[in-house]
């Protein structure tokens, strides 16, 4: 007994000192949960209780659940008292029982708190047994055996984290939202215009826009050069395919009047030698 009190105090500022701000805070929440919550005189009136309604009503005291009457208020005494008949199962003594209580009722504010999925819940709920199961202070205690953690672990597997949802979805803090509209037609913003499709009718040469007539606008670098081509007696390469275009032109013109007159000749051709006949 003398050993808990001792270890319980070295998580407690010295007298006399001022604490403020993050000081302040770190005081209100203890460095380990044994005794923290629930004394061994508040263990012992619970033994002593001769009904679950008795048991129950002394643990919401005791763990201070300020939940106005109704489910939320039984659903925590349920969950507080299947914890406290568990550490009786399992003949756990008051250091042990009141640890254990105290963790699962740290889980759960933690978890609603912080609005933990069940991972981290889990991860914090491991945290707080590994710190009272490990003696190495000052900064864990060895409350509970390695046998014990492994029962724990298992019981709240099967118990408080097989119905995490629902706990959470009783004690975290929910928000819906629902509007309406009374005037869509001066309070909406009007409908985006429909886009036309363009057709081929629409499109135009951009060379003959004056809109764009300075990207077609040839460089002072191109102008230079046509200069020197016109001193040199050269021309430019737009020219030489103008003239290139020009004559390949002309050669098929002819052969298209040559094929015309071989077809003119032998239609006439076959028409004489059907006169003929």
């Amino acid at each position: 007994r003398r050993r808990w009190r001792g270890v319980a105090a070295m998580g407690t500022s010295s007298a006399g000192r001022p604490e403020t701000g993050a000081k302040l805070k770190a005081a209100k929440k203890p460095l380990f949960l044994y005794f923290t919550d629930l004394s061994e005189s508040d263990l012992e009136r619970i033994g002593a209780a001769e009904s679950k309604a008795q048991t129950k009503q002394l643990l919401k005291e005791c763990l201070q659940i300020d939940e106005a009457k109704g489910f939320k208020t039984e659903i925590l005494a349920d969950m507080h008292y299947h914890n406290y008949t568990f550490c009786l199962s399992r003949e756990f003594v008051p250091a042990k029982t009141s640890t254990f209580l105290s963790i699962m009722k740290a889980v759960l504010d933690e978890a609603v708190s912080k609005r933990l999925e069940a991972e981290g819940a889990f991860d914090v709920c491991k945290e707080l047994l590994l710190k009272h199961g490990v003696e190495r202070p000052p900064w864990s205690v060895g409350i509970f055996s390695f046998d014990d953690v492994k029962a724990i672990m298992e019981y709240v597997h099967h118990t408080f984290f097989r119905h995490y949802r629902l706990y959470m979805y009783a004690f975290m803090t929910h928000c819906d939202l629902s509007f309406c509209v009374d005037h869509p037609s001066g309070n909406v913003a009007p409908p985006t215009a429909r886009i036309l499709t363009l057709t081929l009718q629409d499109e135009v040469d951009p060379r003959t826009q004056p809109e764009l007539a300075h990207l077609f606008k040839p460089s002072e670098a191109e102008l230079a050069e046509a200069e020197m081509r016109k001193l040199r007696g050269e021309i430019s390469p737009e020219e030489k395919a103008a003239q290139i275009k020009k004559k390949v032109d002309e050669g098929v013109q002819k052969l298209m009047d040559s094929f015309e007159e071989r077809l003119r000749a032998q239609d006439e051709k076959f028409q004489a030698m059907l006169d003929s006949s």
